[in-house]
Formats: C-alpha cells, sequence, structure tokens
C-alpha cells in the first residue's frame, strides 16, 4: 500500500502539488487523468523518488520513503510512452 499524506510541492512560486492526500491498495490499476500543469508528472515523480516534496510524507509497505530506494523494486510503473533501448528483447 502506498499511503500519501498532506503532499505538497512547490517550484518557486509555483505549487504543483497542494496538500495531496491518497491511498493506493495493492493489486489495483490506477490512472491519473487531469490537464497539463495539474501535478500528475509530480505526483508520480514524488512517488518514484525522482522529486522530492516540499512538505508532507509518502508511506509504501506503513515506511517512510525519504531518502530510500529499495521499495521502487516492488512498484510497477507504465508511462503514457514508454521509451525503451533498441537493444531490450522480452523474453520469459
Amino acid at each position: 500500500m502506498i499511503l500519501i499524506e498532506n503532499l505538497s510541492k512547490n517550484f518557486g512560486r509555483l505549487t504543483a502539488l497542494d496538500q495531496v492526500s491518497l491511498t493506493l491498495t495493492k493489486a489495483k490499476s490506477y490512472a491519473m487523468v487531469g490537464p497539463n500543469g495539474s501535478g500528475k508528472t509530480t505526483l508520480i515523480k514524488s512517488i518514484l523518488g525522482m522529486v522530492r516534496p516540499s512538505s508532507g510524507t509518502i508511506h509504501f509497505k506503513g515506511k517512510d520513503i525519504a531518502n530510500e530506494w529499495k521499495y521502487r523494486e516492488d512498484i510497477g510503473y507504465m508511462p503514457q510512452i514508454g521509451r525503451y533501448p533498441e537493444n531490450m528483447r522480452i523474453g520469459s
């Protein structure tokens, strides 16, 4: 489970996320829909540890992900446009 509590992110004077709280449960798929600039990418990058929130917390399996990275091995993420290396092959 991913628990997001009061997450905010500011880029200078621009507020990309404003007190977002959300619970994402195991074995479900989620999609985010919204206009450009609504914070979708910032939220995903925050969950993946690519952006540090200005305030708030993100917990994965009950643990705060701040300054962690190992949790990413247990998260599946599919971007809108997948860009894969040309030499990548799918195998079983």
